[in-house]
């Protein structure tokens, strides 16, 4: 019998507060570094970019309301939110803004809100 191990899961927060409701996460990771090219070098190095990291969380709609209503954080002047990620015993936690957000639903489907989140860089810790 094969060696098995268990695998981990992932609770994201939004403002301290869990979304009970989700039901995946995506979160991407640049450098911003760019490339830096000449005729006699060729790739001559990297120069520093803007770092950044982006976050798609998909959440399950109940039909009573949603969980967590994107919108609210998206048009103000000031709508940085925290969002914190538990993966495996650690935790990336980091502020920014929520950029895009969108409802979708299909026969035989469960209905959810889809967001994606912006913010600097990050790492796990």
């Amino acid at each position: 019998m094969a060696n098995q191990q268990s695998y981990t899961k992932a609770d994201v927060y939004i403002n301290s507060n869990k979304l009970a409701e989700s039901a995946s996460v995506t979160i991407s990771t640049t450098s911003g570094k760019q490339p830096v090219k000449t005729m006699a070098k060729g790739l001559a190095g990297f120069t520093k970019g803007a770092g950044m990291t982006e976050i798609d969380v998909s959440n399950a709609v109940p039909s009573i309301d949603f969980e967590f209503d994107p919108t609210q954080f998206m048009f103000g002047d000031d709508d940085s939110i925290e969002l914190t990620i538990y993966v495996a015993g650690r935790t990336l936690t980091l502020e920014g803004s929520i950029t895009s957000c969108n409802f979708s639903f299909a026969v035989d489907s469960a209905s959810k809100l889809d967001f994606k989140f912006t913010g600097g860089e990050a790492s796990w810790e």
